[in-house]
């Protein structure tokens, strides 16, 4: 059981960095965090989705919301190191086991993401991400960190400006 480990580190770290903290409660208002099934529906037309460089995690533009979560490679590979029919024994460390692998799972499909509505425009500026959001700034992604470095800047440089584009086409706006 060593190896679920890192994958709940993983979880807990991503979901409580993107949450961010902020004093004004309507800064974040319109964040939201949902589970989705680890086995994704596929992308549509002008959909994208990206991986940070050093995998794990992704961002996504599905529909009319941009998220982030664990990467569908991250998910499919916890969900078989934490599929607790493997469990062997009916003793209490195999009761725990159990216990810690299914816990596990119910987390894994866990994204942070908003409304593509609350944002004007993204733009790829010095190397990150950034949202042009219309009620001013909101911290959603700010405090989340991919081996110490900042999750809007994780990406390589073409697939963030290919999440750009993407973003800028399903808004009908181009960056500033």
């Amino acid at each position: 059981m060593p190896r679920q480990l890192p994958v709940v580190l993983v979880l807990t770290t991503f979901l409580v960095g993107c949450g961010g903290h902020s004093d004004d409660a309507s800064e974040n208002a319109s964040v939201h965090i949902s589970t989705t099934h680890a086995e994704s529906a596929p992308l549509k037309d002008g959909d994208v989705r990206i991986d940070v460089q050093s995998g794990g995690v992704d961002l996504a533009l599905i529909g009319d919301t941009i998220s982030s979560g664990l990467s569908q490679t991250t998910i499919a590979t916890a969900a078989r190191e934490t599929d607790s029919s493997t469990v062997k024994g009916t003793g209490f460390g195999a009761s725990i086991e159990k216990m810690v692998k299914s816990s596990v799972q119910k987390g894994l499909g866990t994204r942070v993401g908003f409304p593509i509505s609350d944002i004007k425009s993204a733009a790829y500026r010095d190397g990150k991400i950034s949202f042009d959001f219309v009620d001013g700034h909101k911290k959603v992604f700010d405090q989340a960190k991919i081996n110490n470095k900042p999750l809007l800047e994780s990406f390589s440089p073409a697939d963030a400006q290919r999440f750009v584009d993407a973003v800028n086409a399903r808004k009908g706006t181009v960056a500033r």
